[in-house]
């Protein structure tokens, strides 16, 4: 295929490691391999510029904030550099991006300023939130259904202007495959940040009452963040001290699923939950509570459990049955596959983001601020 022309800018200032910034890195990636040109504005000296760097990625460091709007000194240069990138599309990562670059890019002629929406919270309903959303971005893409209701709930009008469009995040099936044999060892995976909406807290207080029908169960934790000495002291009063192992942030974490029986999501959201669908590409089952965004990945029954969300005795009594059932668990995570390849294959994703990009050229940019 022929290089598609114009660049293609993804801004993402956080500076540490999630969904969004997990969703930036492999689309960008996976554009350049279907020949487009692609870049990344980062904050400097984040997780998200030092992967896309070591990835090859061409990278444009920016310490930019919300306040750096109020600062001629940090917005002028950055409108001078993208009247020389011209990009042909922008696509940015949430709101404070949005008022700064998306801005920017709206000044300087820049056809396609895309939203990307990854948390099912919308930001606060203010006069200046819904100016933004209505005359920055040209469209709007979401990682789930959940989120656009809850930006929908919002801010009815202005994202209905947008024309949403629901992207679910893909996963590289190449990356996230079975394993050749797994051990049937009474080991649950809990993976993500250890950040209070991730709900890990609650994952330890399932993991005793699991212990106590299943006194051989354990728990691979499978991340970091600020959380970990409140949760390692917390498994410590629960006498689980010999029963959890915090792993911290590891790079091989399908290795790690190898060694696993079952992967539980103890979240309290989610925008869309890309570790139920990297599970079931590895045929690993899942359990998750019950809360928006998981039934749009998992079919309850069919290929994971669904528990009502807060049920911390009924999540254990799942487990346990689950962990008694090779051939359920068996069955779950070969269902699972089946349904992650033919809906979130990173592929599918590419081909969406793809087609918006070869849009019609949308309504013609803001007029330019005078002297900008």
């Amino acid at each position: 295929m022929s290089a598609p022309g114009g660049e293609v800018l993804f801004v993402n200032l956080s500076r540490g490691w999630g969904g969004g910034e997990q969703w930036h890195l492999s689309a960008a990636q996976g554009l350049r391999a279907r020949g487009r040109t692609v870049a990344l504005l980062v904050y400097p000296g984040g997780v998200l510029a030092a992967r896309a760097a070591a990835a090859g990625l061409a990278i444009w460091p920016q310490a930019l904030r919300n306040v750096s709007l109020l600062n001629p000194l940090r917005v002028m240069p950055l409108v001078r550099e993208l009247r020389l990138r011209h990009p042909a599309a922008v696509i940015l990562n949430a709101a404070h991006e949005l008022k700064v670059v998306g801005l920017a890019a709206r000044w300087c002629g820049v056809p396609r300023v895309v939203l990307r929406r990854g948390i099912p919270v919308a930001p606060r309903r203010t006069a200046l939130n819904r100016w933004v959303l209505r005359h920055v971005p040209t469209r709007l893409i979401v990682n789930s259904q959940a989120t656009l209701d809850a930006m929908s709930a919002e801010f009815p009008e202005e994202v209905a202007h947008l024309r949403p469009l629901v992207i679910h995040n893909g996963v590289d099936p190449e990356v996230w495959r079975p394993p050749a044999r797994r051990a049937d060892s009474g080991t649950i995976a809990v993976v993500g940040r250890l950040t209070a909406e991730k709900g890990v807290a609650r994952a330890l207080e399932v993991l005793a009452r699991l212990r106590a029908r299943v006194p051989q169960a354990r728990m691979l934790v499978i991340g970091d963040g600020l959380l970990r000495p409140q949760l390692e002291a917390q498994a410590g009063r629960l006498g689980l001290a010999g029963a959890v192992e915090f792993l911290g942030q590891r790079d091989d974490v399908p290795a790690l699923l190898a060694g696993c029986d079952v992967l539980l999501l103890a979240s309290h959201w989610e925008g869309f939950a890309y570790v139920l669908a990297e599970a079931m590409l590895t045929e690993l089952p899942t359990a998750a509570f019950d809360i928006p965004a998981v039934r749009e990945v998992t079919v309850p029954g069919e290929t994971g459990l669904i528990v009502p969300d807060g049920d911390l005795d009924g999540m254990a009594t799942a487990l346990a049955a689950l962990l008694g059932d090779a051939p359920r668990r068996a069955a779950l995570g070969a269902a699972g596959r089946r349904r992650a390849l033919d809906k979130f294959a990173l592929q599918r994703t590419l081909d969406q983001l793809e087609a918006l990009l070869d849009e019609p050229d949308p309504e013609p940019a803001a007029p330019r601020a005078s002297g900008a």
